[in-house]
């Protein structure tokens, strides 16, 4: 069995999302729904490329398409904007995060994720922030993604819907 490490940001990052969910549940009362879906990015703009020692770095800001899952189980794809650094290092580990903002019907929701590849063990979580507004308030929810194409992805979310 492989030890995985984790730091103490990615630590309190996934408890704090963990407390985030378990607040919406007890709430509500409802269980997190499961929503399959995709991201594909479709420009880039302000990229840049640093070097430091033996890792890369590459951050630009995107914009593209992203699925969510609504309250009435339907999908639909919203437009995200957002910043991604992207951090490599000379024997193929990444580790890479991101800030979006998902706008759909008036209304946006934002996300926040990262992920990692450490000798091959693929690890990613994506978490929403804040409330969401328009008829995306109240969406809660946390999940994992992965690579399907060099500016797309897919993604698992569980989602949680409050009044």
């Amino acid at each position: 069995m492989k030890m995985q490490r984790t730091t103490p940001m990615k630590q309190i990052f996934l408890y704090t999302s963990l407390a985030v969910m378990a607040l919406a549940v007890t709430t509500t009362g409802a269980a997190p729904e499961p929503c399959y879906g995709t991201v594909q990015l479709s420009s880039q703009s302000n990229f840049q490329v640093r070097q430091a020692g033996r890792q890369t770095f590459v951050e630009f800001d995107f914009t593209g398409l992203h699925d969510i899952c609504l309250e009435d189980h339907s999908v639909v794809t919203g437009i995200v904007e957002g910043h991604l650094v992207q951090r490599t290092s000379e024997n193929g580990d990444l580790g890479l995060r991101f800030d979006e903002v998902l706008s759909y019907g008036g209304g946006t929701l934002g996300y926040r994720g990262e992920a990692s590849l450490t000798r091959g063990n693929w690890q990613s979580h994506v978490v929403t922030v804040g409330t969401g507004t328009g008829p995306l308030t109240g969406i809660h929810g946390q999940g994992t993604f992965e690579f399907t194409g060099p500016a797309s992805f897919a993604d698992l979310i569980y989602y949680v819907y409050t009044p």
